[in-house]
């Protein structure tokens, strides 16, 4: 595998989480990739903890432009009532 490095990132508060292993399997799927990783972060506290996640891949390997777009239908069905925006890194 090459060295992952983050592509996208986006933030939810706490209260609006994703677990690892499903945003692993649509990032891997977005990105078309099995050499994909999932990170998250969490900062702030109390009524503003948030969770920032990174999705992690070889640059070389993936279409961001096309795995960004993949990735907003897939977080959009998965977290149909939650505000997100995904940035590139």
């Amino acid at each position: 595998m090459a060295i992952p490095v983050a592509l996208l990132q986006f933030r939810l508060d706490a209260s609006n989480g994703i677990g690892r292993n499903e945003l692993l399997k649509l990032w891997s799927a977005a990105c078309r990739s099995e050499d994909a990783a999932v990170s998250r972060v969490e900062s702030g506290g109390g009524y503003r903890r948030m969770h920032t996640y990174s999705l992690l891949a070889s640059a070389k390997n993936v279409n961001i432009d096309d795995a960004e777009n993949r990735m907003h239908d897939s977080l959009a069905t998965a977290l149909p009532k939650i505000a997100f925006v995904l940035r590139r890194c």
